[in-house]
Order: structure tokens, then C-alpha cells, then sequence
């Protein structure tokens, strides 16, 4: 029996929002063990590589974690095709990326210099296809509802990393770098077993609009938005690097990455939300409204507690960090308007809402950018941290304020051909507050074999 949509909503949520917590927490313990074994310049190096392997995961999964969870809870047997080629596609890009930045990188910048032998360089290439895959399968998992796996995978990738460090040392870049990427692809192997042998094959019957056409069109678009998304969020640490050097980025580096960390447990429920959202009968825009007001509550009462005790958490990672409060209050400030920012992008995603998606993160790829260079030449990474903030803001104030309308437009819109009921037609669902998290579709708009295909694993 399916346990209902409202309680895994915040069930498989709560999962990933765990494993990022976790990830986070193992992953503050390593960068300190690393920032009092090895000299600031070496972690501002390791920093930089783990960035840019990161950036260049990202460009190459063509955002396919975000395509996969909108249509693998209604794609039936078609899943097993899709996940397989989306796959194969984004690790042979994710690849290329990597050795063509390798090739270049150590002419641009000295914090890459390592990149200069041929056999760093087809390392460097592989590790980011690794990559890759890692990120992608845990969206994969939450798209078939087994995001309570996630942690599991995650907490064995972040010890296995801290256990490598503890046993060979931290005296250089090249063993940072390797203790990310060796468990990551034992974590690959492991996953992608149980992935195609055991929960992806099934005869479920597929809903209409969740053929590999439709997917192909989503994912074109999708892919227009990851290339937004990096050059206003994961290229922000490398621009620092450029700015002010490998050891005067160290301390923005690590509170980025503070930062970054805490916005993943609000991507975590932004994933789940997308998953249910995308389930036929579901009322994602109730779902929303409900989920923004708790993670809001959650996300402030760590922030304020991040805040007034700033100075003693960047104490845990030595002295030449302590002087770096002022950027880490600035970063941490962002996740609060970012909470607004990311599921209202994940409604859109449910509702398949592209020109929305694309226009908040075209918005923060040109403001982050433009502003983060004029206020970091002005005042430093203080600056970059303060653009930020600032971008973070004014972008949720946009979605807040255009919101009502959108929905609004959606709701009124007649179903298009190949939608289905409860994905797109919104005018078919009777929203009964304080009800469980699900709409009441007419039975004579419903899609055949549409709970076999949610059910038959």
C-alpha cells in the first residue's frame, strides 16, 4: 500500500534534507581536519579543483536530475530507456568538459597547476564524469520514491572521504582531490547495480507526455537553465579565486560552501516536492504553500544560530579563518530568500512551467555575475559575499510577487494535447484546505494505468 502523497512529501523531504545535513556535517569535519593538516594555500587549491570538477559536473548533467524526477514517476517502462541514456549522454560530456578544462585551466590560473602532466589531466576528466553520476543517481533514486537510500549513500561517501584523508594525510592537493572521487565511484558501481538490475525495470503502462519526445523537449529546456544556473552559482567561487588568489579565497571558499550546504537541505525538499508534485492527482501548488512556510521556520532558526555564533564556528577551522565572519553572516543570509527561490523553481518543474524556470535563473545569471565583480573590486570577497545576498532577494521578491498571477494563468488554462489530468489542467482539481496534500480529480479525466505506473514496484 502507497503511503499518501502529503506524508511522502515530507517523508522522502525530510530523507534528503537529512542526507544533506549529514553531508554537511561530515563534510565541515573534513574541510577542518584538512584546513589543520595542510597549509591555506594547498586547501585553497584543493577548493578551487573540487569547484571546478563540481561546475563541470553540473554543465554536464544538462540539468538531468531535474528532468528525471519530473517524468520518471509517470514514464512506466519508458524509465529504464531514459535513465540508461541520460546516463550515457551526461558522463560522455561531463568527460570532455574535464579535459578540455584541464588542458586550459593551468594557463588561465596557478591554483591548477597540477593539471599540467597528461595523466592528470585523463584523471581529472574521468573524476568528473564520476561525478556525474553520483549527483545524478541520487535524483534518480527520489524519483522511484526511495529517497530514504539518499542518506545511506551519502553518509558512506563522506566517511569513506574522511577515512582516506585520516589514513594518507593531508599534506597535498592531489590527496583532497582523491578522497572525494574514490568513494564517489564505489558509490556508483554499488548504486547503478541496484538501479538497473533491480528498480528500474518494470511493465507499468506510461502516461501520455512521458515519452523520450516530451522528455527530449523538457530537457532542452532544462538545459538552456543549467547553463544560467552555473554562471550565476557554481562559477562564483572560481571567480573569487581569480580575483584575489588561491590563500585570500580559502575563507570564502569554505563559507560558500557552509552556505551551500544548508541550501541543499532546502533542495532536498524542493526535489520531493517536484516528485509528488509530478504525481497524477497531486495539488502541487498546496503542497507548496505548505512546504515554503515550514522550511522558512526551519531555515531562519538556523540561520539565526549560524549567525550569533559566526566567530566560533569559523574557529574550527583555525586562525586564518577567524578574520572571514563578516562574508560567512553575508552567505548565510542567503538561504533565507533562496528557500523562496528554489521551491518556487521546483513548483514550476512539477507543473512543467519552462519559461518561469528560465526566467528566474536567467535573472540571477546576470545580476550575480555583474554585481559580484563590481562590489568584489570595490570590497573584496565582503563584496561578493553582499552581491549575493542582494541577488538572493531581489529574485524572491520577483517570484513572490508574480506568483498569484502565474497561478493563476495555470489553473485557468485548458488541458493541451497529451497532458494529463492533475499534471497541467489544474481547473479539473477542487483545492480543500487543510485536507491532505492531494486534489480530487473527475474520474472522467483521469489516465488509464496511471497508478499501476506509481505502484508496480
Amino acid at each position: 500500500m502507497t503511503p499518501r502523497p502529503d506524508r511522502l512529501l515530507y517523508r522522502n523531504g525530510l530523507a534528503l534534507a537529512c542526507s544533506a545535513g549529514l553531508s554537511a556535517l561530515l563534510g565541515a569535519g573534513y574541510w577542518a581536519l584538512a584546513a589543520r593538516t595542510t597549509n591555506q594555500s594547498s586547501v585553497g587549491a584543493a577548493t578551487a579543483l573540487v569547484s571546478a570538477m563540481m561546475a563541470l559536473s553540473l554543465i554536464g548533467q544538462l540539468n538531468l536530475g531535474n528532468a528525471l524526477t519530473s517524468f520518471l514517476p509517470r514514464a512506466g517502462y519508458y524509465r529504464f530507456k531514459i535513465v540508461l541514456r541520460s546516463y550515457a549522454g551526461s558522463a560522455l560530456l561531463s568527460i570532455l568538459l574535464g579535459a578540455g578544462f584541464a588542458l586550459v585551466a593551468p594557463r588561465i590560473s596557478s591554483a591548477f597547476e597540477m593539471l599540467t602532466s597528461t595523466g592528470m589531466v585523463v584523471l581529472f576528466a574521468l573524476s568528473v564524469g564520476i561525478w556525474t553520476l553520483f549527483i545524478m543517481q541520487d535524483a534518480v533514486l527520489a524519483a522511484l520514491r526511495r529517497a530514504p537510500w539518499v542518506p545511506v549513500e551519502n553518509v558512506f561517501f563522506n566517511i569513506t572521504k574522511f577515512l582516506l584523508l585520516l589514513t594518507f594525510g593531508g599534506g597535498s592537493v592531489a590527496v583532497l582531490y582523491g578522497s572525494w572521487i574514490v568513494p564517489a565511484g564505489i558509490a556508483v558501481v554499488t548504486v547503478s547495480w541496484l538501479l538497473f538490475r533491480k528498480l528500474l525495470p518494470t511493465r507499468a503502462t506510461p502516461a501520455p507526455d512521458s515519452g523520450m519526445r516530451n522528455f527530449g523537449r523538457f530537457l532542452a529546456g532544462e538545459s538552456i537553465t543549467m547553463l544560467f544556473e552555473r554562471v550565476g552559482v557554481t562559477l562564483v567561487p572560481l571567480l573569487v579565486v581569480v580575483m584575489v588568489g588561491p590563500a585570500a579565497g580559502a575563507p570564502f571558499a569554505l563559507s560558500w560552501m557552509i552556505m551551500q550546504a544548508l541550501e541543499a537541505l532546502i533542495f532536498g525538499f524542493g526535489l520531493s516536492l517536484i516528485v509528488e508534485g509530478a504525481q497524477a492527482g497531486a495539488d502541487v501548488v498546496l503542497m507548496h504553500r505548505e512546504l515554503r512556510r515550514l522550511a522558512l521556520l526551519g531555515v531562519g532558526a538556523i540561520v539565526l544560530v549560524a549567525e550569533i555564533g559566526a566567530p566560533l564556528l569559523l574557529r574550527i577551522f583555525g586562525a586564518g579563518y577567524e578574520n572571514a565572519a563578516t562574508v560567512f553572516r553575508l552567505l548565510l543570509l542567503g538561504p533565507l530568500p533562496a528557500t523562496v527561490v528554489i521551491l518556487g523553481v521546483s513548483t514550476a518543474r512539477a507543473q512543467r512551467r519552462m519559461r518561469r524556470i528560465v526566467g528566474v535563473h536567467m535573472s540571477i545569471a546576470v545580476l550575480v555575475p555583474v554585481s559580484a565583480v563590481l562590489l568584489g573590486h570595490l570590497y573584496g570577497v565582503v563584496g561578493v559575499g553582499a552581491a549575493w545576498l542582494a541577488v538572493q532577494m531581489v529574485v524572491a521578491t520577483g517570484m513572490l510577487l508574480t506568483e498569484s498571477r502565474g497561478q493563476r494563468a495555470v489553473r485557468a488554462r485548458p488541458p493541451r494535447p497529451g497532458d494529463s489530468a492533475g499534471h497541467r489542467g489544474f481547473t479539473i482539481f477542487r483545492v480543500v484546505p487543510r485536507a491532505p496534500l492531494v486534489a480530487h480529480a473527475q474520474l472522467d479525466n483521469e489516465v488509464p494505468n496511471s497508478a499501476a505506473g506509481r505502484n508496480a514496484d
